[in-house]
């Protein structure tokens, strides 16, 4: 995918303030050119792709030519949904200046009365550790993060949509297309579910609960200040094999008998670790009980990112710990408070970006 380095300008905003009432009433107050952005070419043309499968790096090796596979036919039917721009910050004291000059605030995000703009931040901000303030530099690090965990979870819950449907159809009798036939298949693959379990299919295509992703990265990442996270782009510790793309941690330097995974993108990081819980046997428990919380309340709304963090004493050596250390962090930071946030709603073809 052709990519351009471009900024947006202020008509490109005035645009994405569509249907974000408190980020049209700060535009005025910016200059021209205010943030600068990597766009991937897609992104002007509405791409539909839920991944795309020249950079994911969310799954091992030998799985990568069914994700390909499966990436690489489009959903049948599918509606053009907006994409977004892709941010690449100057400085710490940057960011969080542009965010509040969109009227991007993590209390009218909690409150319900704001949605959360469609701007992905491609690395932590590299004096991010800087920031005097813990408060603002907490800010940064979950105004950074939080519109990629809802993009994530935005492309889980239409795949999830998209296998309800087709397996419905197929369960009613109905014919599919064989473009629809092979793109349910490559899900069962790619999810590593045996064909026709749509009940365990659809356990492990599903949310993380923004609160439980954003105390996770949070303490994985030192609030992205480790090295890993600066260096790497990995937020959530996640490990690799020797020889593959990652960086060595400091007490295993001489052995490189692990790695951790590192990513060209924050968003990369986010989907692997999506993936991770959501395949991985580890999280088993953790997917039946998620399940459980879903049917009954019925929608993802019922999902108790504390308890289902009692799930994932697996996820570190510190087991018991470590799960009260993400439920803390869950607590002191009222992060549940963001679990009904969602992205604003942009038409694709509404940004007007200079130089497209």
């Amino acid at each position: 995918m052709a990519k351009t380095r471009i900024s947006v300008g202020l008509s490109g905003l005035r645009d994405m303030a569509a249907g974000m009432p408190s980020l049209a009433a700060h535009l005025p107050k910016m200059k021209s050119g205010a943030v600068g952005v990597i766009v991937g070419m897609g992104v002007l043309a509405g791409a539909t792709a839920l991944f795309n499968p020249a950079r994911d790096e969310l799954c091992h090796r030998s799985d990568r030519q069914l994700v390909a596979s499966a990436q690489a036919m489009p959903l049948p039917g599918d509606l053009l949904k907006p994409q977004g721009v892709t941010v690449v910050p100057a400085s710490a004291g940057k960011l969080y200046r542009d965010f509040r000059a969109i009227g991007y605030r993590l209390e009218s995000v909690m409150a319900g009365t704001g949605a959360v703009p469609r701007v992905f931040v491609k690395a932590m901000p590299k004096d991010l550790h800087d920031l005097r303030s813990v408060d603002t530099r907490k800010q940064v690090f979950i105004k950074t993060m939080l519109p990629l965990i809802l993009r994530v979870n935005e492309d889980l819950r239409q795949t999830r949509a998209r296998i309800d449907e087709l397996s419905g159809r197929a369960s009613e009798g109905r014919v599919l297309s064989a473009a629809e036939h092979a793109w349910l298949d490559a899900q069962y693959e790619r999810h590593r579910v045996p064909h026709g379990d749509t009940a365990l299919l659809l356990r492990r295509v599903d949310v993380i609960p923004p609160s439980l992703a954003l105390a996770q990265a949070a303490e994985e990442s030192g609030w992205g200040t480790s090295r890993f996270a600066q260096e790497g782009r990995a937020l959530f510790g996640q490990r690799t094999h020797a020889d593959g793309v990652g960086l060595v941690p400091v007490a295993h330097a001489g052995e490189s008998i692990i790695k951790v995974k590192s990513f060209e993108a924050l968003l990369d990081g986010v989907r692997s670790y999506a993936f991770n819980l959501n395949t991985h046997n580890a999280y088993a428990e953790f997917r039946k009980l998620r399940a459980k919380m879903r049917e009954m309340s019925g929608d993802v709304g019922g999902l108790d990112s504390l308890q289902l963090s009692e799930m994932l004493y697996h996820y570190s050596v510190r087991g018991p710990d470590y799960v009260d250390s993400i439920k803390t962090i869950i607590r002191v930071n009222k992060l549940r408070r963001l679990d009904g946030a969602r992205l604003t709603e942009i038409a694709g073809g509404r940004y007007s970006l200079p130089g497209a």
